[in-house]
């Protein structure tokens, strides 16, 4: 008979609204709590014949709730890893790893299928799991799971680091079911996970995505972590070593846009302090104060003023030196894209449906602007 973790029903008061309002657009489909049924299933969560895995999927996209246990599920190792049954011989003894998977060896195949990856027999009474947004009355939230970019992961994951410095779990070559139902009720960790075959093709996956799975413990501070403005110059300039590139191209930005500002003034009303590639008319505000040393097209300008105030004049930095590198002389869209592509932030989530000037995944797109 297992012990329940101390953690285990002492449940931490989560955000659900703030969780949901800095996650939009961040992660795909809906964030998903995962309630642990010690003694009997709430009632509002239905049942749903898939495997243990996939009840996850069935509320993040159909946004309804769902459980499995003893009974309603169709996956036999699924049942076995979550202690619902004791499983065939070749799954509880870890056999079925190295018959099917080459790789395997015996040794590997029963410690995947043993001790702090698997719940003892009856541990609990069923798992379910709903839209956090949507939670049922009364039931209550042992973790939530997101299924992300790597990108975005890397900050989701850290809610427990930014508490108490302690590092998220990582998991490959396990069971999905462990990495999503076993680890966190042992841990109370963060995971990061890719997820196994199975448990990505159960949730339909594509292959950029990726799982995090955060304990309500340290859940909340996903809300500080990307809700909050960071001193993004300021912590870059902090590393910068004395006689570090960056010191010199930016001074010569700064000279060139003060020249060019300079210049801008004597033949201007003043209202436009930023000399662009073309009609500058339809310019907003942000991005007519926006420094620039090179020519750059409106529609550009546009992509960076849609960024926090935080981060506007080192991603202006970023693309110009990125375009002088790479010999471009006007900076477009589609150069800034480029830049972002080649810094690794261009595929974080942009914003569904919205009236983009030019169709670019902003890593700004949803987050609270401010001046």
């Amino acid at each position: 008979m297992t012990t329940t973790p101390a953690h285990v029903g002492s449940h931490t008061a989560v955000d659900v609204e703030g969780l949901c309002r800095v996650l939009e657009g961040k992660v795909r489909g809906r964030p998903v709590a995962v309630t642990m049924f010690a003694d009997e299933i709430h009632p509002a969560y239905g049942t749903r014949r898939v495997d243990a895995c996939a009840i996850l999927r069935v509320a993040r996209d159909e946004g309804v709730a769902v459980h499995m246990n003893a009974t309603n599920h169709e996956c036999s190792h699924g049942s076995f890893i979550t202690g619902f049954d004791e499983g065939t011989e070749l799954i509880a003894s870890g056999r079925l790893l190295p018959v099917f998977i080459p790789a395997y060896t015996e040794q590997a195949g029963k410690a995947v299928n043993s001790g702090e990856f698997v719940f003892p027999l009856g541990t609990v009474k069923g798992i379910g799991a709903a839209p956090l947004d949507a939670m049922p009355t009364g039931a209550s939230i042992d973790w939530i799971v997101v299924v992300t970019t790597p990108l975005w992961a890397g900050q989701i994951g850290a809610a427990r680091a930014v508490e108490d410095g302690v590092q998220p779990s990582a998991a490959a070559g396990s069971s999905f079911c462990t990495d999503s139902f076993i680890r966190p009720w042992f841990d109370e960790n963060v995971i990061l996970t890719p997820g196994d075959f199975g448990g990505r093709m159960n949730n339909k996956l594509k292959p950029e995505e990726m799982f995090v799975i955060v304990p309500a413990r340290w859940a909340n501070n996903i809300i500080s972590i990307l809700g909050d403005a960071p001193d993004v110059k300021g912590l870059y300039e902090a590393t910068r070593t004395e006689g570090a590139e960056y010191w010199t191209r930016k001074a010569d930005r700064e000279a060139k846009a003060a020249a060019r500002t300079a210049a801008r003034s004597d033949d201007s009303d003043g209202k436009a302090a930023v000399p662009s590639k073309g009609p500058q008319k339809g310019l907003s505000e942000k991005a007519r104060k926006l420094e620039v040393s090179m020519d750059w097209e409106d529609e550009a300008l546009e992509t960076i003023a849609k960024a926090p105030g935080f981060v506007r004049k080192f991603a202006v930095g970023n693309v110009e030196d990125f375009a002088q590198e790479q010999g471009y002389e006007v900076v477009t869209a589609a150069v800034v894209q480029e830049q972002m592509d080649a810094a690794g932030v261009g595929g974080m989530a942009g914003v569904p449906g919205a009236k983009a000037l030019s169709k670019i995944k902003m890593p700004w797109s949803r987050r609270k602007d401010s001046d």
